[in-house]
């Protein structure tokens, strides 16, 4: 998904991407990273501020995964690319937003909307999270926030509708898609079942795990590879020893190349939050090798699962069992279809990078 329109020149512009920051590497920091490669291999110099939120606690991760992806790029692009930590003592008293043409800011950040409206900046903002309604002045402060950036890319449909029931002026949806997985493996081929992210208590693992052990399906043929990590990891553990379920394959994080493989060598890929998803990136990943979904009616999870998808009820362990039982014993030649017309709609789902840049260039009256 780093596709690039060569006629889209950057050279010269400098960006200044603000970002939240709990300290640990998830969905915000990958994206940040891959637009910022987009960006710099059209000559633009990116400074990226993590602003350290409520929670903040550094386990190194972030470190980590940004020196290895940092690893394919060029010495020159490197050489334009800078990042920090800041609160919010140091962002106000900074000189970031003087030493920029413009601002892009990673979910409402009302400090960040400030600083550029002061120095009339291009301000535009990736919209990762739906709104919550009240009158708390947080969530007030927000939704200026959002009002007031010159351009709003919502991740999902889901996602702008509860910031904007009537579409404004300056908004679109552009999901936040960084790699997506490529080449097919002949369906035949596939094995079982495949979750992936975080182990914690809304993604829905406990009800796939339950559902699973309910199921009972012939563990070589249908075994449940379960990518990730998390607090639940002891929980999950537990579950699986009391009950005895053979086929659960627990194998932590792994390597960018190694999820890939998993994904597209998987019969369904299983996504069932129930605590209304903000878009739903595993699905969008399996979809793109040919790979099916079973999803829950949650949030945005049913909206990149796509249509043909098998939907269940968020947070139902026999809704969910009925929806694997349908896979396990669904025929190879309707399997095949389902596989075929998985991606349907996927192309015009997930946009490129290009638009970025080409917005960019509009707002500052360079295209």
């Amino acid at each position: 998904m780093v596709g690039k329109n060569s006629s889209l020149d950057l050279s010269g512009l400098r960006i200044l991407m603000l970002a939240p920051c709990l300290g640990k590497f998830g969905g915000i920091e990958t994206f940040c990273l891959t637009l910022a490669e987009n960006l710099l291999t059209r000559g633009a110099s990116v400074r990226l501020l993590r602003k350290k939120v409520s929670g903040y606690s550094n386990d190194g991760s972030i470190e980590s995964s940004e020196e290895e992806i940092r690893k394919s790029w060029t010495p020159q692009e490197d050489n334009r690319f800078s990042t920090d930590y800041v609160d919010g003592v140091k962002l106000l008293a900074g000189t970031a937003f003087d030493e920029c043409d413009l601002v892009h800011l990673h979910n409402p950040m009302v400090e960040g909307v400030w600083l550029a409206k002061k120095r009339n900046l291009p301000c535009v903002m990736t919209v990762y999270n739906w709104r919550r309604r009240g009158l708390h002045p947080r969530l007030l402060a927000w939704r200026w926030a959002v009002r007031s950036a010159n351009r709003r890319w919502y991740i999902s449909e889901f996602v702008w509708d509860t910031w904007e029931r009537t579409r404004r002026k300056g908004s679109a949806r552009l999901p936040v898609v960084s790699r997506m997985p490529s080449g097919e493996t002949e369906p035949s081929k596939r094995r079982g079942f495949l979750f992936l992210g975080r182990w914690i208590p809304n993604k829905g693992l406990r009800i796939l795990i339950k559902a699973y052990s309910e199921l009972a399906p012939d563990p070589e043929v249908w075994p449940l590879t379960v990518l990730g990590d998390g607090p639940l990891r002891p929980e999950i553990e537990r579950m699986l020893s009391q009950t005895k379920t053979k086929g659960v394959r627990l194998l932590g994080f792994v390597s960018e190349e190694e999820r890939q493989n998993q994904t597209r060598n998987a019969k369904w890929m299983v996504t069932p939050p129930h605590t209304k998803e903000d878009l739903g990136l595993t699905p969008l990943e399996a979809r793109s090798v040919g790979v099916p979904c079973i999803v829950s009616a949650d949030g945005g999870v049913k909206e990149t699962g796509g249509t043909h998808a098998l939907v269940c009820e968020p947070g139902k362990v026999d809704s969910l069992m009925n929806c694997m039982k349908r896979a396990v014993e669904m025929e190879y030649a309707q399997y095949e279809r389902m596989c075929r017309l998985t991606k349907e709609g996927l192309e015009s789902y997930v946009r490129p990078l290009d638009e970025y840049a080409s917005e960019y260039l509009t707002l500052l009256g360079r295209k």
